[in-house]
């Protein structure tokens, strides 16, 4: 990131208030800007603020449903320029002109490409070709290749402002896609158009509630993969070392593996505390184990259930049980299952679960890990999650739009 690039200016026809893709989108990427201390500001045609913080700059002119850009969009559909055009244009540029100058980046999400408010997109184009390097169009959509869109692929001014790339804006798209055709359309070398994906709000989408997502946040569970559960209290029976094993081989093979291990030590043997200080120093040597005992952490349920909407596999090496309960709940919640092959497991789980031996080692636990995870369901969560907001934010959105000084 560049130090020089503190003020923030997003342009879209309306703020993340209102309900769409786009705004979405730009509500996330602001949120993360204000985080890094950033002066983030919208300009737009409609809405309220969103996220808190964020000082919007209405201008009336640049809402696609203004009265006068419908007028603008409909003559133009017809192959009109219609007499007003020039005015609005006038009137769009003295009110946006002050703002890009103060602006450090300028950050347009779609206007460059659709034609919703084509003389929007004029000044745009006008205020980057004076501020080279200022500009960011972030390409949602492409009008050109939208059939419904049709009526306005026209030569000539201002028709065809949304196909033409403007020197020093630079492109960026949301899919590889969007990179092509960007590309094709415009005449940019595909190399000069970065690839940002969208992201996903996982938190919201689980359900999970703030204490959880708190929880997430804190150990970057969103960046697990895969995340291991094991919900039990400690004790020795449990055999959690061998699932603290298993972690750091997976580890070990590349992935980013990490176990979560909710109890407490068992309340009815003294010795229990002494095996959780074993514990606590094994997990110590193995990166991504988090023994929430060990870390002063003392969740309610409600919590361990937001872990299991998280976890992509329960891990549960006992080498006895009465009954297994976590894997009920793991059930409901859809997760794959590794446990030991004990009688009280196969009863509970039926043929269902990923067995292993009651003394299996962490590689062991760690091939049937990998093992059940090799379904396309899980391949395609893994997916997802790596389209966690934390993590498209911190590694592509921060360092695209505060990259490079103006």
């Amino acid at each position: 990131m560049t130090r020089g690039v503190r003020r923030i200016l997003f342009v879209h026809y309306t703020t993340p208030a209102i309900l769409g893709g786009v705004e979405q989108v730009m509500a996330a990427h602001a949120a993360a800007l204000l985080a890094a201390g950033m002066d983030v500001a919208v300009l737009a045609g409609r809405g309220a603020a969103k996220p808190r913080g964020v000082r919007v700059i209405r201008v009336a002119e640049a809402d696609s449903r203004h009265p006068i850009v419908e007028r603008n969009l409909a003559a133009l559909s017809s192959g009109v320029l219609p007499p007003e055009y020039g005015a609005l244009v006038r009137r769009l540029e003295t009110k946006i002109r002050p703002h890009v100058a103060r602006a450090d980046r300028v950050v347009v999400h779609n206007v460059m490409t659709m034609p919703l408010n084509l003389a929007l997109t004029e000044v745009l184009a006008t205020l980057a070709r004076e501020h080279p390097d200022r500009f960011i169009a972030w390409t949602h959509d492409i009008s050109y290749f939208d059939e419904r869109y049709a009526a306005l692929r026209r030569r000539g001014a201002p028709w065809d402002l949304v196909t033409r790339a403007v020197p020093g804006v630079r492109y960026v798209t949301v899919s590889q896609e969007r990179a092509e055709q960007l590309s094709q359309l415009a005449g940019l070398a595909r190399d000069d158009i970065e690839v940002v994906t969208n992201g996903i709000d996982v938190g919201d989408v689980l359900g999970l509630a703030p204490t959880g997502l708190r929880l997430a946040q804190r150990l970057r569970l969103f960046d697990a993969d895969p995340l291991l559960l094991l919900p039990v209290r400690l004790t020795r029976r449990k055999r959690i070392e061998a699932a603290i094993d298993a972690t750091a081989v997976l580890r070990r093979r590349g992935r980013a593996a990490v176990l979560v291990v909710t109890g407490t030590a068992g309340p009815h043997d003294a010795s229990n505390q002494a095996y959780l200080k074993e514990l606590a120093a094994r997990a110590k040597r193995v990166e991504g184990v988090h023994l929430l005992a060990s870390l002063g952490l003392k969740i309610k349920y409600g919590t361990v259930v937001d872990l299991y909407a998280l976890a992509d596999v329960l891990v549960f090496p006992s080498e006895s049980e009465g009954f297994g309960i976590p894997m009920l709940e793991a059930g409901l919640h859809r997760m794959p299952i590794v446990c030991s092959d004990i009688p009280a497991l196969r009863e509970t789980g039926g043929d269902d679960p990923l067995y292993v031996p009651p003394d299996a080692n962490g590689e062991q636990i760690a091939d049937a890990v990998e093992r059940a995870l090799d379904t396309p369901v899980m391949r395609m969560r893994a997916r997802a999650r790596e389209h966690a907001w934390p993590r498209v934010l911190r590694e592509r959105v921060l360092p695209v739009i505060l990259g490079r000084t103006a």
